[in-house]
């Protein structure tokens, strides 16, 4: 096929054309990106982030992953784009009669031909199958009413036919079939620069860009002689101008795919909280407005931005690379330290800085679980691991039974361990809720204490403590580097190496079912070590559909676990029905507050610890155990006190104390009682009949304290 030399002077207008233009517009996307400030390093560890381009870029690992049907025909049409490169170069330079593949492929080039044309069909088969998804099964469509999608999609449909017809012996029409190919692929960059396709340009540099972990958030810098000379203050994302370049290029990059805001816990029960939204708005905002836009408002609702648990769904499962968590972080940091309102969790940090845990407990409720339990502390020197209890364990009165079942385990298997006598709450949901000046303050106080002690390995059942001290405490203190475990993996290695063995009764009987915690599974992609305990354990594990990095949250994160919510669906209350609807009668999982909240899913709930316990056959202490062995302590077995003497100083001591509540075997330590526990029991019920004491139980324990008298 031959051109005229008019054809060959307006083929090159047209292409000239089209460079310059698509050139001048990407500019000014370019410039739009540029002008936002650096966050941090983000060409370290090359190695690493060219790997991840080629897996998630070159192979489509999580296009495919997310959606398989509808990424396999999207990786059909990204490897359809990738083979015609060359195609499309030839197609050219054809016009101006300098052909380049047929001198170099030669007797190859209808190899390659043909090739080309198997991956036309394909083509046209998926992008047949995506429009159809798009346009017709509108109830499954990101957006049905993208007109852009369907146009850039007959276009592609186009490219294929005519490149189809082109190859044959007796092509069609050839010279109209070649110029509307040659159109197609003229127009085709000034739709992707004005489209959500302008990800096929961004999505791979995106990718490279990302942060190396899921929600890998840098300390704010709160020196206050630094911020004092600083000209203007940045706490957050307050305004436009403070976004930085990255998150200006996730704005530019996102596919409009949904993938995020379909794995939105607080979407899916019909929140406003819309992650492809924020995001989408992001670039309507940043196209639109100046620097001095507020974030808040423009970009997300503060409604939006408080229904967040950072539960990490939309960003693990973005596959061009978009950050939405630093997004979201950065608007509550901006909320907490600038603003100063539209804050979800203000009750929540008042207590942490009033009591130092979110449950307004004083420390004594804590002291009396070691008493109880007889847990060792922690010795300098002497104690390998620190058992660090975390808020839950440590004060919450439901938790005790895994608490017992842990501290049961650790002594059968000789682990030499020990907690603190007093202990910190980490700091994890207060930097979630933007508090990032009670987040430091915590993880430095809790640093200094646990260098202090000579801390080298820590222990803990919370993946919220885990991943603060694992992940986020050395960016404050590069020289903290201690081992830090959860309690799955670290009762795998003690299955391992033999410390432990588990007798599997009733497991096949049992079938359970687990929920992945958020922040053991997604950030520290920790999902085989509790599986295995289970296994081992002798159970059946019957796997929830949206388990490991898709499970969906239990609605605790972000101090959900002990604040109102006032939505009209709790994320909590979505996870318990499809947990119920599993038919398991036992949830185990491995996080305190992951527990608390889905504690009435189905009729009973574990945690990991329960379950080695169990098969270990380790049982608590009961009631009348704990006696027997206080009785031997205090030498008094077999002796007996008159019931009218022990109630007189039974009532002595609390009528001296009066704010105390106290079981039998404080107030015979306190009390400095001596006598047969029988006998001091009867004591007590007497001035009980009397109208002197009221009791309570819990736990199977029973509980005395001063009863209240009537005014007079």
């Amino acid at each position: 096929m031959s051109f005229a030399i008019w054809e060959k002077i307006l083929l090159a207008i047209l292409v000239i054309g089209t460079i310059t233009i698509f050139a001048r517009e990407l500019a000014k996307k370019i410039a739009l990106i540029k002008a936002g400030k650096p966050d941090r390093v983000r060409t370290d560890r090359l190695g690493e982030r060219l790997r991840r381009v080629v897996q998630e870029v070159l192979l489509q690992s999580r296009v495919i992953g997310g959606r398989p049907i509808v990424g396999l025909m999207h990786t059909a049409v990204f490897f359809g784009f990738v083979l015609f490169g060359f195609e499309t170069i030839d197609h050219f330079l054809e016009g101006f009669d300098l052909p380049f593949l047929a001198p170099i492929l030669g007797a190859a080039l209808p190899i390659y031909k043909n090739l080309l044309a198997v991956f036309a069909v394909l083509v046209s088969l998926a992008i047949i199958g995506l429009a159809f998804r798009r346009f017709v099964l509108v109830k499954i469509s990101p957006d049905p009413k993208s007109y852009s999608s369907g146009l850039v999609a007959l276009l592609i449909l186009l490219l294929m036919l005519t490149y189809l017809n082109g190859i044959q012996a007796r092509p069609w029409l050839e010279k109209a079939n070649w110029w509307l190919h040659a159109g197609i692929i003229i127009v085709f960059p000034h739709l992707i620069l004005r489209s959500k396709h302008f990800h096929i340009v961004m999505a791979p540099v995106n990718i490279f860009f990302r942060t190396h972990r899921l929600g890998d958030y840098l300390p704010l810098n709160l020196d206050m002689e630094a911020l004092a000379a600083t000209e203007e203050v940045t706490l957050g994302l307050e305004k436009l101008a403070a976004v930085p370049w990255k998150m200006r290029m996730d704005f530019l990059s996102c596919v409009e795919c949904r993938r995020c805001t379909d794995n939105c816990p607080a979407n899916i029960c019909g929140q406003e909280l819309d992650p492809r939204g924020f995001i989408l708005d992001g670039r309507k905002t940043l196209a639109a407005n100046g620097a001095d836009t507020a974030v808040i408002g423009n970009v997300i609702s503060e409604t939006a931005l408080g229904q967040c648990t950072s539960c990490g769904a939309c960003e693990n499962i973005c596959p061009v690379g978009i950050e939405h968590l630093q997004l979201l972080i950065g608007a509550k940091r901006a909320q907490a330290l600038a603003i100063g309102k539209g804050m979800v969790a203000t009750d929540f940090l008042q207590t942490i800085e009033r009591y130092g845990n979110p449950f307004s407990a004083a420390n004594e409720v804590r002291a009396k679980l070691i008493g109880e339990l007889q847990i060792p502390i922690f010795a300098k020197g002497k104690s390998e691991w620190l058992l660090w209890l975390g808020c839950v364990w440590g004060y919450n009165n439901d938790a005790r039974s895994a608490v017992t079942a842990m501290i049961n385990v650790l002594k059968n298997a000789k682990v030499n361990f020990g907690v603190l006598e007093d202990e910190a709450c980490c700091g994890h949901h207060s930097r979630r809720q933007g508090e990032e000046m009670q987040f430091q303050t915590l993880a430095r106080q809790n640093i200094e204490k646990l260098r202090e002690q000579g801390v080298k390995k820590i222990l803990t059942p919370c993946p919220h403590c885990l991943h603060s001290m694992r992940r986020e405490y050395p960016t404050l203190d590069n020289s903290f580097a201690p081992q830090v475990k959860h309690h799955s993996e670290f009762l795998t290695s003690l299955l391992e190496s033999g410390a432990i063995r588990l007798n599997g009764t009733n497991g096949d009987n049992k079938t359970l079912t687990y929920h992945d915690p958020c922040y053991l599974g997604r950030y520290e992609e920790i999902f085989d070590a509790p599986r295995t305990v289970l296994t081992e354990a002798g159970y059946k594990l019957r796997e929830l559909p949206r388990h490991r990095d898709r499970a969906l949250c239990c609605g605790g994160g972000s101090a959900g676990f002990v604040r109102e919510q006032k939505v009209s669906r709790r994320v909590d209350q979505e996870r318990k029905a499809e947990i119920a609807a599993s038919g398991a009668k036992l949830l185990v999982t491995a996080c305190p507050e992951c527990k608390m909240m889905l504690n009435a899913a189905v009729e009973e709930t574990k945690d990991l610890a329960e379950i080695v316990a169990d098969a270990m056959h380790i049982v608590s202490n009961s009631p009348s155990q704990r006696q027997s062995e206080v009785e031997q302590e205090v030498g008094m077995s077999h002796q007996t006190v008159p019931s009218t003497d022990a109630a007189a100083t039974i009532k002595a001591y609390f009528l001296a104390h009066p704010a105390e509540e106290l079981h039998l075997l404080e107030i015979v330590q306190k009390a400095h009682l001596s006598g047969n526990l029988a006998e001091l029991q009867r004591a007590a019920d007497l001035l009980m009949k009397n109208g002197d004491l009221v009791m309570t139980t819990r736990n199977g324990a029973r509980y005395y304290r001063l009863a209240a008298k009537p005014a007079s």
